[in-house]
């Protein structure tokens, strides 16, 4: 059972990184960079303290870094080294099937995609604690799946290696904007 799912991922990876253009390569760094995220996280903290105020963006903030370091820790330092799934890019026999543009392959394990939970707490924790429009929301959550495309895009995750990390995103995200919301500090 677990061997034919590894199969199936690895099969789906292939073909998802198949798909290449040379002016995405760019673009697809910059989905999987750090700074990526300054100009949302920005835009979050500036959203939050111009409609609710200094003391409810201090703890919006708390409960969002909180979050990432959860998904961080969980992700990062426990289930990558217990899991030790190499990543794509890691494995001799897949990397000349791999598209590589010269991009670094990352640490040496996958399972489960860091970046993935990290940028899908962001984006639960702040549109649960912010309350956006639902309109605006959508198009929040095309971030992360753009990360997550990114992430396979480049060849350092499979696309299991994403859903583990959306679904450390989702637990961590949901957890820590429930306590956030639970606070007494609310718009």
């Amino acid at each position: 059972m677990i061997e034919s799912l590894i199969a199936l991922d690895r099969s789906f990876f292939l073909f998802l990184n198949s798909f290449h253009f040379s002016f995405l390569d760019p673009v697809m760094k910059i989905l999987s960079g750090q700074a990526i995220w300054i100009p949302f996280i920005g835009f979050f903290f500036y959203y939050s303290y111009k409609k609710n105020g200094k003391k409810f963006t201090l703890l919006f903030g708390l409960f969002l870094v909180l979050a990432i370091i959860a998904c961080d820790v969980t992700s990062s330092y426990i289930l990558k080294n217990i899991v030790k799934r190499l990543r794509p890019c890691r494995v001799d026999e897949l990397r000349p099937l791999i598209y590589s543009f010269g991009q670094k392959c990352g640490g040496k394990f996958g399972f489960v995609s860091s970046h993935a939970a990290n940028s899908v707490a962001l984006i639960l924790v702040s549109i649960r604690c912010l309350k956006f429009e639902k309109r605006i929301v959508y198009l929040f959550w095309l971030i992360p799946f753009l990360v997550g495309v990114s992430r396979i895009y480049l060849g350092v995750h499979y696309p299991g290696d994403i859903l583990g990390g959306t679904i450390i995103g989702l637990f961590w995200g949901y957890c820590f904007s429930e306590m956030f919301r639970s606070t007494k500090v609310q718009a």
